[in-house]
């Protein structure tokens, strides 16, 4: 999950600059859970780096403390031309639900 509190110690309470954030992360990765699946059901391995790659940076940026451990391996896993286990791959689809969840309610607070 982020750490919401780190957040807005960084952005000195300012909780407009966190809406703004989690706005644009939903707008540009509504469809990654299906990205994902979809790129790994056919094996697009260096897609899939790419994916983790930008998923990565992003859940970095947001204070993300859960699965950056889990889509560095995975990330590691592509790049190096090997098909990440399939458990691994759901790990990460059920967390980013939860973030998602997690950012909608933040949201509409």
């Amino acid at each position: 999950m982020i750490n919401i509190s780190i957040l807005e110690e960084m952005f000195d309470g300012d909780k407009e600059i966190l809406r703004q954030l989690f706005e644009l992360y939903l707008e540009e990765h509504s469809a990654l859970s299906h990205t994902i699946e979809d790129q790994y059901k056919n094996n697009k391995l260096p897609e899939l780096f790419r994916t983790f790659h930008t998923l990565f940076g992003a859940l970095s940026n947001l204070c993300e403390e859960d699965i950056l451990p889990l889509v560095k391996t995975i990330e590691a896993n592509c790049k190096n031309h090997e098909t990440p286990e399939a458990h691994s791959i759901n790990s990460v689809i059920a967390e980013l639900t939860k973030i998602k969840q997690q950012m909608i309610d933040y949201l509409n607070v």
